[in-house]
């Protein structure tokens, strides 16, 4: 009688890897298809120039890019995106946390609560930017009407100041976002086991100390995880940007994901090249923040 042969340890098995091969083939080809295509159609466009859009492009090097150091909108765009990413990390974050950690002590009324902070998250992009627009409106609008009662004659555009339009715009961005990362810090700390608690409390901490020694350490995977979506979504920050004026060339109101909209799409023939390079300048700057962050996070 014949003793069947064992497998090697790290022996690969060809039927294995076929059948592994054949269930990701068709999640590749649509990877490929609607992420990589486009993204290498943006980087060969980016070479090039049109003259018009009947006739052919022309390959033009690196002088779209050349053009590109010298430009004092992508420059501003740049900048409202750093606002934006650092004010996610900076603000929009800790008030998640603080937010997440209120919720977990309130015992009445949670279950609504946390519906609540929520519901901005699964509005239309479109009816938040005409709410919001309602609320900052110079004559009338709510804000206006809250610092009149200390200034009678108070009279403000929050939303066409160049110097502040996109701090009123990241008061929008917080309070649509804050409650999903809400969420996610709830679901962290539903994960602590309660028995550090229990032996927090033996050990005679206070509840400062028990946050701060207990409670925020174990959080730290939850909070790799909004980092990481906040600084994607600042980077590519488009629709509420958009809706509430971003993209107009006399305002402040710009960011890079605009910016390649209405180079490409809004602007005079001959710039789609351009707004190509910009996106494969965002797209570069994406990968920059966000590598280093998802190695930091493997690493811990």
């Amino acid at each position: 009688m014949q003793k069947a042969s064992k497998a090697t340890p790290g022996s690969a098995v060809p039927g294995g890897v076929v059948a592994a091969l054949c269930f990701l083939l068709p999640a590749l080809l649509v990877y490929a298809l609607f992420v990589l295509l486009p993204i290498g159609q943006s980087l060969g466009n980016s070479f090039r120039y049109w003259e018009s859009p009947l006739l052919p492009p022309q390959f033009c090097g690196w002088e779209n890019y050349r053009l590109l150091l010298r430009d004092r909108v992508f420059w501003l765009a740049l900048r409202n995106n750093a606002f934006l990413l650092f004010g996610s990390l900076l603000v929009q974050l800790p008030l998640a946390a603080g937010v997440a950690l209120l919720l977990n002590y309130q015992r009445r009324g949670r279950t609504f609560l946390r519906t609540a902070f929520f519901t901005p998250m699964v509005m239309p992009t479109a009816a938040i930017a005409v709410l919001w627009q309602y609320l900052y409106e110079p004559r009338n609008g709510i804000f206006t009407y809250l610092v009149r009662l200390v200034e009678p004659e108070f009279t403000y555009a929050w939303l066409a100041s160049p110097e502040t339009s996109m701090i009123w715009i990241f008061v929008t961005i917080c309070w649509q976002y804050i409650g999903f990362h809400t969420v996610l810090f709830l679901a962290g700390l539903a994960a602590i086991p309660e028995t550090l608690y229990e032996a927090a409390r033996l050990d005679g901490a206070s509840e400062i100390r028990l946050n701060w020694h207990v409670i925020l350490p174990n959080l730290k995977p939850t909070f790799a995880v909004s980092a990481t979506l906040s600084v994607i979504g600042s980077l590519k920050y488009f629709d509420l940007v958009y809706l509430m004026g971003g993209g107009l060339p006399e305002t402040s109101r710009e960011v890079l994901a605009t910016y390649v909209y209405r180079l490409a799409f809004e602007e005079s023939q001959g710039r789609f090249g351009y707004g190509s390079a910009v996106a494969v300048s965002l797209f570069l700057l994406a990968l920059l923040v966000v590598i280093p962050l998802q190695a930091r996070r493997t690493a811990d």
